[in-house]
């Protein structure tokens, strides 16, 4: 499997490395403004840095679900299906591939915010002050208190989300050409497929996470999403290698 892990990330290096720079250039704008004493150039840059961040994140699981159909669409990348692998291994790689990519890249972004959040603590006392003012009226309000652990169990729920999504469209594309390869528009039929599990995966995490009898807090709900979303993971890579196995064959 890693041979065909190291084949995946090979597929979409160069992305990731133009992503790389465009953030390094953000980097380099947020500290020049920080050196100079600029604020406007490093709100500019922050500003920017987290459109860019979110465009990014989209971009990777977009470009993996992109590359999976291609996978099953184009003639030569097809051929992979067909060497003597299990589906299982050739998918499952394909998924940790993505969910490498995405964890990666998350904490790559997640590192480069905590880096900028440090830089402005240590130059503007003032910040600190609203900061803790800030965490002091979330406490006060709404019982919440934003510490590093909840920071960082949102970042791992959105993670584990986005990979859920992916293996949810490697799911719908598979059956598009497999069970549904014979139908007419098969590809808009597995993109409501798409859109109707989404959203009942959505409805189930909000029922799940709003047991009455289980604990609100909010780690305890982040914990149930992130353990939630890893099974539909589970089940949806389960599927797909499923129908791969039953509907290509050598």
């Amino acid at each position: 499997m890693l041979k065909l892990m190291k084949y995946e990330l090979r597929k979409q290096a160069f992305s990731k490395l133009i992503i790389l720079i465009v953030a390094m250039l953000g980097e380099l704008i947020f500290f020049t403004g920080l050196i100079l004493d600029h604020q406007n150039t490093m709100g500019l840059a922050i500003g920017l840095l987290s459109m860019f961040t979110m465009g990014a994140m989209f971009f990777i699981a977009f470009e993996s679900i992109i590359t999976y159909h291609n996978d099953l669409k184009q003639k030569q990348s097809y051929m992979l299906f067909l060497t003597p692998r299990s589906t299982y291994s050739i998918v499952g790689a394909k998924v940790i591939s993505s969910g490498l990519q995405i964890i990666l890249a998350g904490l790559g972004f997640a590192l480069i915010f905590a880096v900028d959040g440090a830089a402005l603590l240590a130059r503007y006392s003032s910040i600190k002050e609203i900061r803790d003012l800030i965490r002091h009226f979330f406490s006060m309000q709404y019982n919440i208190d934003i510490d590093s652990k909840l920071v960082v169990l949102v970042i791992l729920t959105l993670l584990i989300s986005w990979i859920s999504t992916i293996t949810l469209a490697y799911f719908s594309i598979t059956l598009s050409t497999t069970f549904l390869a014979d139908k007419k528009g098969k590809g808009f039929i597995s993109f409501l497929i798409f859109i109707l599990l989404e959203f009942v995966i959505a409805k189930l995490t909000d029922l799940i996470t709003g047991i009455p009898n289980l604990s609100r807090s909010e780690g305890d709900v982040l914990l149930l999403s992130i353990v939630f979303y890893a099974v539909m993971t589970a089940v949806t890579y389960l599927a797909t290698a499923w129908m791969l196995d039953k509907k290509v064959s050598v």
